[in-house]
């Protein structure tokens, strides 16, 4: 088994076809067809189960995709801090995002890095924090910030900071930043939320039980986007992030103001990768998102109190 028998049985996996592989990797089908047979006969087992549709992984063959995948991961992440040695950073780095913060640190984070870092290549996978955590199980991705669960205290975690949520209205509204609003509010407009398994859904329908109040979802939607759209139309109030709406408020499509009585917030932390070694790349772009980070607070485009070390309050 070498490098070049994975990278080419992880394109059969990928697209379930020999000949759509073939076809990518410009060898002729019965010659790709021999690599995987050869494979399989050093492993001593099928890595695929065949059909007239093509090609499907067996127990096996997902096991060596995962393995395969980290391999080769750590090779390039090797190749990455042999670099590094000699001054340069270079590679590859990439980030898992929840989408209510990605959509706001993504550009930031990104332009900032590749003004100093222009040789590294950078991947951003917004996706909710349960699929970020199988990505970050199985090394597909280097890095994610995540909301604070149970779930996330079982790998390496870094706080980052105590965000506040805000309840977001049209630019009808009578939102007002510096006017809060009670979370018993919630209780008296038609809402618009994330679908029940979604940790921001969840949260506020912990918080309603509590305070012994029944929230009025009238739309669920997990799109952040969707969110934002239907509140601007006024056909409802949604809960989110000051970060998630901040160019919406600058422009006045919409209006928010905090929730008090109790106050709501979450937590983000910065989590790493269990299985791929971190290169040069990675520990200088964590960098810098906890400088972006801190300066978004600062800059009054995130609210909340920042829980980096020898940070202060927001």
């Amino acid at each position: 088994m070498d490098l070049k028998q994975l990278k080419t049985f992880l394109h059969v996996a990928e697209l379930g076809s020999l000949s759509r592989a073939a076809d990518r990797l410009h060898i002729a089908q019965p010659a790709l067809g021999r690599q995987i047979r050869m494979l399989e006969e050093e492993l001593g087992g099928a890595l695929f189960s065949r059909h007239g549709r093509g090609m499907v992984l067996t127990d096996t063959g997902t096991l060596l995709v995962e393995r395969a995948t980290a391999i080769l991961r750590m090779v390039e992440d090797t190749r990455e801090e042999l670099t590094a040695s000699l001054g340069a950073v270079s590679g590859a780095v990439s980030l898992g995002v929840p989408p209510t913060a990605g959509e706001v640190i993504a550009g930031r984070l990104v332009e900032r890095f590749l003004r100093d870092y222009p040789e590294v290549t950078v991947r951003i996978v917004p996706a909710f924090s349960g699929y970020l955590m199988e990505m970050l199980q199985r090394g597909e991705i280097d890095l994610a910030v995540m909301y604070l669960t149970a779930a996330t205290q079982h790998i390496p975690t870094e706080p980052l900071i105590q965000e506040t949520l805000l309840l977001v209205g049209s630019a009808r509204s009578d939102l007002d930043l510096d006017a809060p609003v009670d979370l018993a509010t919630l209780a008296t407009v038609p809402l618009v939320l994330p679908g029940p398994r979604h940790g921001l859904r969840m949260l506020l329908e912990n918080a309603a039980r509590r305070a012994d109040i029944a929230l009025r979802v009238t739309v669920e939607a997990d799109a952040l986007q969707t969110l934002k759209e239907l509140a601007a139309r006024g056909l409802a109030h949604t809960v989110l992030p000051l970060p998630a709406i901040h160019s919406e408020l600058q422009a006045g499509t919409l209006r928010a103001a905090p929730i008090v009585r109790p106050t709501l917030s979450r937590t983000l932390v910065l989590t790493r990768s269990l299985i791929r070694p971190t290169s040069r790349a990675v520990r200088v772009f964590a960098d810098t998102l906890r400088a972006e980070t801190a300066d978004m607070v600062r800059d009054g485009i995130w609210q909340g109190e920042l829980l980096l070390d020898g940070a202060g309050a927001a």
